[in-house]
C-alpha cells in the first residue's frame, strides 16, 4: 500500500503542475509600450507553433502575437500538431490551399519549425516571407520582475521531451518577457515597406 500511493501521486501532481504552468502562461497579462506611426502589412501575419508537450502546449508565442495585433497588424496562429509528421502535411495542406485562393501571408516561426518545414517555405506561393524568432534580444533585463521559476522548469520539462532536437530557447518564445518586441516590430515595419513597393 505504501507504494501505490507515490505511484499515484507522482502523476497527479507532474499532469497538475503541466497544467497550472500553461494555463498562468495563456492568463498573464504582459505590459509593453505602443511604438506610434508602425507601418502595417498588407498581407497577415502567420505565426506557426512549434514542438509542444504536456508541459508547453497552449499560447505557445506567449505575448508576440498580441504585441502585433495590438499594434494593428492582422495576426494570426496557425496551431499545428504538437509532433511528428503531421506537422509537415498540415503545413502542406494549409499552404496549398491558400496558394489556391491566391493568398499571401509573412509567417513567423522559430529555428526548429523552419528547419522541420524548409522545404515548404521555399516552394509555396503562399509564402511571402518566412521571419525566423531566435536570438534578437534587447538589451537583457537584469532584474526581471515576471520572471517565474515555475515557468523556467515548466520549459525545462517541455525541453526534456526534446532530448535529441534543439529547441528555441526560452527567452526567443517570450516567456518571461516578449525580449525580442522591438526586433520584431521593426522586421514587420520592413515587411510592411516590400509590401508596399511591390
Amino acid at each position: 500500500m505504501e507504494f501505490i500511493l507515490p505511484l499515484i501521486l507522482i502523476p497527479f501532481l507532474t499532469l497538475s503542475f503541466a497544467i497550472l504552468t500553461n494555463l498562468y502562461r495563456e492568463h498573464r497579462k504582459s505590459s509593453f509600450d505602443l511604438k506610434p506611426n508602425c507601418l502595417l502589412t498588407r498581407k497577415p501575419i502567420v505565426f506557426l507553433t512549434g514542438p509542444r508537450s504536456i508541459f508547453y502546449f497552449r499560447k505557445y508565442w506567449n505575448a508576440y502575437p498580441e504585441i502585433l495585433a495590438e499594434h494593428g497588424y492582422e495576426v494570426f496562429t496557425l496551431p499545428l500538431p504538437w509532433r511528428g509528421e503531421e506537422r509537415l502535411s498540415r503545413t502542406k495542406t494549409y499552404l496549398t490551399k491558400q496558394a489556391s485562393q491566391h493568398r499571401q501571408y509573412h509567417f513567423i516561426c522559430d529555428r526548429y519549425t523552419a528547419q522541420e518545414l524548409r522545404e515548404l517555405f521555399d516552394t509555396s506561393p503562399a509564402v511571402a516571407s518566412l521571419t525566423i524568432l531566435e536570438d534578437h534580444h534587447e538589451a537583457p533585463i537584469t532584474k526581471d520582475p515576471s520572471k517565474s521559476l515555475l515557468l523556467d522548469f515548466g520549459y525545462r520539462m517541455h525541453s526534456a521531451f526534446y532530448r535529441s532536437q534543439q529547441l528555441p530557447v526560452a527567452a526567443d518564445l517570450g516567456l518571461h518577457y516578449p525580449t525580442s518586441s522591438l526586433w520584431l516590430l521593426q522586421e514587420m515595419q520592413k515587411k510592411g515597406e516590400q509590401d508596399f513597393l511591390s
